[in-house]
């Protein structure tokens, strides 16, 4: 308990140190939703009373639809893309999902390297993620809005989350999990905690960390989101964002800060002997590969949000999981036409340059030059962004330059003068 009363004095932190320097960007992210709206502090230190008082406590079983006591939470997935790389397939997202339902649900393999000390704390926290199959106004959907935007990198001020800004608007946040997927710049992701406005609700991921991917160094196990959508559940830092600060779990020992890396051991900080730190705890900013458990406390703080009169009950009642009230062919997407490959100046005399920087999965790849009778003049691999095409010794006429990668095919039409 004293551990949870303390915690209570960390959310005043909000009001003091505001212009503090974290590495938690979650927390910097709260502190200015905090300098937007001052009364966002006192829905805070409500929401950690309840929780305060609701955590551990069994939800009563006429808060599920069945018979388990597991929480289903509908996600609405907006994807923000201004290049066409960054438009991730569906096949990645259901990956994602997976992999949160994995972690959530205590199924991952790695559990197995939890220390003897933590292993009887680890917890399926029995919260479950699924894409919505139909939206607040009944249609059916697949859980995933697509939009191209004219923005080629976002940053932490929320402009993703608005349609006003070239972004796309959140879904009812008492129905969803909102989640985006960017080019954040220089970050992976951040999180709103429970409390934030409802236009705002919902978890920021940079577009290259969403699965498990095969680049970028130590968050390529779709962890990042784990993390973030504990925050989204009310989890603090293991390390309370404080010099040996609290978390307010009862169940995760005190520990000096952050974890970089991948370490062994143990590791004592704080007067935390014999255990040492919980550094594999996934709210800890230890690498992917060595974070693998939330503990019984942090399950009992997260579901505490559900409870009646809880920040998230209202998930509980959502109807976005249920069968559509109105079927309807989505309207195919297309991107906008200034994404294809530009060619110029056209018509040319001497030299045609071909610009594919807006779709750079064109590079190594090869493209052919025809006439109008479909006859093969040249062929030509693609080895930059910008390439330019000699077409001096071609006779006057009307050409095409033709290619295909991964089913989609170019066909450009020019005039050689």
């Amino acid at each position: 308990m004293l551990k949870k009363l303390a915690g209570f004095a960390w959310l005043l932190c909000f009001a003091v140190t505001l212009d503090a320097q974290r590495n938690c960007v979650s927390y910097e992210y709260s502190q200015q939703l905090v300098t937007r709206d001052p009364l966002l502090l006192s829905r805070i230190v409500e929401i950690e009373n309840f929780t305060q008082r609701n955590s551990g406590r069994e939800l009563p079983i006429s808060a599920f639809r069945h018979t388990e006591d597991t929480i289903r939470i509908p996600v609405v997935v907006h994807v923000l893309y201004h290049y066409p790389h960054e438009n991730i397939g569906e096949e990645k997202i259901i990956e994602q999902i997976g992999i949160l339902n994995r972690d959530f649900g205590k199924r991952n393999s790695d559990t197995v390297k939890i220390p003897s000390a933590f292993a009887p704390l680890a917890a399926n926290t029995k919260i479950e993620f699924q894409l919505a199959t139909r939206d607040s106004r009944g249609r059916a959907s697949n859980g995933i809005v697509r939009r191209y935007t004219p923005v080629k990198k976002w940053v932490m001020d929320d402009k993703m989350k608005f349609s006003s800004e070239m972004g796309s608007d959140a879904w009812d946040a008492a129905s969803y999990l909102n989640i985006w997927i960017c080019n954040l710049e220089d970050l992976l992701g951040y999180a709103s905690f429970p409390g934030a406005p409802a236009e705002r609700d919902g978890v920021v991921l940079n577009y290259k960390i969403v699965g498990e991917v095969g680049y970028f160094g130590a968050y390529n196990k779709g962890r990042t989101a784990v993390h973030e959508v504990g925050h989204w559940l009310n989890l603090r830092h293991i390390w309370g964002d404080a010099d040996c600060g609290n978390d307010a779990v009862d169940d995760t020992p005190t520990q000096r800060s952050y974890t970089p890396g991948c370490p062994s051991g143990i590791r004592v900080t704080c007067g935390n002997a014999p255990a040492g730190d919980m550094y594999m705890n996934y709210m800890d900013f230890t690498s992917d590969a060595c974070v693998y458990m939330f503990t019984l406390g942090q399950k009992a703080r997260m579901r505490s949000l559900f409870a009646p009169g809880g920040f998230r009950h209202s998930l509980l009642s959502s109807q976005g999981l249920d069968t559509p009230a109105i079927e309807e062919a989505p309207l195919p997407e297309e991107p906008p036409r200034w994404l294809h490959i530009k060619i110029y100046p056209n018509p040319a005399s001497t030299v045609l340059t071909l610009n594919f920087e807006h779709d750079i999965r064109w590079i190594g790849r090869q493209f052919q030059v025809i006439d109008i009778s479909g006859r093969i003049l040249m062929k030509k691999t693609i080895t930059s962004s910008v390439q330019q095409l000699d077409v001096s010794g071609m006779k006057p006429g009307v050409y095409f330059i033709r290619g295909e990668k991964e089913g989609e095919k170019l066909m450009e039409r020019f005039l050689k003068l």
